[in-house]
């Protein structure tokens, strides 16, 4: 397991983490290690837009969407 150091953390920043921790009942590095394990866990935006775009199937013009609207529009 590799360690990581966080130097230049404002003291600010470090009382708001500890006092986080201590809610959750935690050690600041087991809350810490949470804290980057769910981000690291999480898709970026753009990964996630990637698996949507990959997962459309239909592919429809704005023109072609709005033609079906006016016409159910006039159905009405």
């Amino acid at each position: 397991m590799a360690t990581l150091y966080v130097r230049d953390l404002s003291d600010a920043t470090l009382t708001e983490l500890k006092i986080r921790a201590a809610r959750n009942r935690q050690s600041l590095q087991a809350y810490v290690r949470t804290l980057l394990e769910q981000e690291a866990a999480t898709p970026s935006l753009e990964d996630a837009l990637d698996r949507i775009q990959s997962r459309v199937t239909a592919r429809l013009a704005t023109e072609d969407v709005l033609d079906e609207i006016d016409r159910g529009r006039r159905r009405d």
